[in-house]
């Protein structure tokens, strides 16, 4: 009995086996006969996108995302000007066309070509600079793009050959567009005409000041804006790092303040979180760090003997306070100056912007009072004696101040007249602080100096933009040059 329950089992299973396996079998025989559902997808190629990124009499730079294949087939470029083949299996995403006609429109075409044949393009009608010049010409004003213009603020630096190099913001008046915010840095000749810029993208840089420093032979140029660091050839425009170098030294919410070149081409940064930084001046490495204060560094200068002196943007003190270190950036000494006029006994606050130094080791401190914006100034020495300092009221917000070709000092600023009136002044002064003449502007209309040059026959270069009234609008960024007097022509 017991081995028939057995036989029954084993016949059992085998049943079980021979129907799972016809079942099987059936399956297998549908799907073999079921068409198949998979369809290749078309291939496909993402948009192409051109951007300008310098512009000169001669030349074009241009870029554009890199193009990818839905397929990863590979993706090469073809670069036309004009509707002509100027360039073919390109692979990088950057490309200049040179040798232009100046003060003309050129057709930029960028195609894409995926190894299917697939292809995507894109172009742009770009205008080189230049055109007519005049040298008799006295006024200009700077307006890159008619969707855009330079604001505030802006810094003009005097080359060897009577032309600048300007740094400003680019405001584009589309806020839907990407890039809102761009530097932009544009190099003119002695007539003031525009002969390159170079737009940099802003990565969170806008509402930060940024440095602009020469070297010694002014060759390159050093653009410090927020962390990082660009080096730019002065003459031709070229980017001498494609990516900015980053100063991971110094903590993410801080940025540049305050830079120069010492006696070594050594650079010697200061920050808004008040900390004091030496690049070496071949890589760009921080050499060293120190911090000595809270507020942020306004202006450099050193002595014969290389030591450091700095100022602070520090208007949350009623002292004016100025920083004294080894060649090391090590505090030596920390002088305080009282900036009230002698007998006046109320504590203000003080924004002092700009430190220049003669040849005797002796520094001049300029700023003025954030209650009455009246100019303070002082002189002292090595050792933070003062040798003269503000007397009386003057009516003067200093922007800025060097020392002219007679070694006389030179201030420029903002001054109020009566009513709403605001225009740019110039004062002169000797070593001794006693003032040799002051020129005002108030026929122009409106406006504010940015920056004031001066040239070898004594003219200056005033760089401003217009105050908006109900009576003026207009944006753009203007440069004049006076005659050897200071006056207008």
């Amino acid at each position: 009995m017991k081995k028939i329950i057995q036989n029954r089992f084993v016949y059992l299973f085998l049943l079980c086996f021979l129907v799972m396996l016809l079942a099987a079998c059936s399956k297998d025989e549908s799907l073999g006969n079921k068409p198949d559902q998979y369809t290749e997808q078309e291939e496909k190629l993402n948009t192409l996108t051109l951007s300008v990124s310098a512009v000169g009499k001669n030349f074009i730079e241009f870029s554009w995302e890199k193009i990818t294949s839905s397929h990863f087939n590979p993706v090469s470029y073809m670069i036309y000007l004009d509707g002509k083949l100027v360039a073919k299996d390109v692979s990088i995403t950057k490309y200049s066309v040179i040798n232009l006609k100046e003060d003309k429109n050129y057709n930029i075409m960028v195609q894409a070509i995926s190894s299917s044949g697939l292809k995507v393009e894109k172009s742009s009608t770009i205008q080189t600079l230049g055109g007519n010049k005049d040298d008799n010409m006295y006024y200009k004003e700077y307006k890159i793009h008619t969707q855009s213009r330079l604001t505030n603020p802006s810094i003009a630096r005097l080359l060897d050959d009577g032309g600048h190099l300007i740094c400003s913001y680019l405001q584009h008046d589309n806020i839907a567009t990407q890039d809102y915010f761009k530097v932009i840095v544009y190099r003119t000749d002695m007539q003031g005409e525009i002969l390159w810029y170079r737009l940099i993208a802003d990565l969170e840089y806008f509402g930060k000041p940024f440095e602009f420093i020469l070297s010694d032979k002014k060759e390159n140029a050093l653009l410090l804006v927020g962390r990082d660091l660009y080096a730019i050839d002065a003459n031709k425009g070229t980017l001498l790092n494609e990516k900015p170098i980053t100063l991971q030294t110094i903590p993410t919410e801080d940025y540049f303040t305050a830079a120069k070149f010492n006696a070594q081409g050594e650079i010697i940064i200061g920050t808004a979180l008040g900390n004091l930084l030496k690049i070496n001046k071949d890589d760009y490495q921080v050499v060293w760090k120190r911090k000595h204060s809270d507020y942020p560094i306004k202006a450099i200068e050193f002595d014969n003997a290389g030591k450091i002196y700095y100022c602070f943007d520090n208007f949350h003190n009623s002292d004016i306070q100025i920083q004294k270190t080894d060649s090391e950036g090590s505090l030596l000494n920390t002088f305080k100056f009282d900036g009230k006029y002698p007998g006046y006994e109320a504590d203000h606050l003080y924004l002092m912007s700009s430190l220049i130094k003669d040849n005797d080791d002796n520094f001049y401190l300029w700023g003025y009072d954030l209650f009455y914006y009246n100019l303070r100034y002082f002189k002292f020495d090595i050792n933070g004696k003062i040798l003269s300092k503000t007397k009386q009221a003057v009516n003067l917000i200093p922007k800025g101040a060097f020392f002219d070709n007679d070694n006389n000092l030179v201030v420029y600023g903002q001054e109020d007249g009566g009513g709403i009136s605001t225009y740019g002044t110039i004062n002169k002064y000797d070593k001794n602080l006693k003032v040799l003449s002051s020129k005002q502007y108030p026929e122009l209309p409106m406006h504010r100096f940015m920056t004031v040059t001066q040239n070898k026959d004594n003219s200056y270069n005033l760089f401003f933009y217009y105050q908006q009234t109900w009576s003026l609008n207009n944006l753009n960024f203007i440069y004049i040059k006076t005659k050897s007097n200071g006056q207008l022509y």
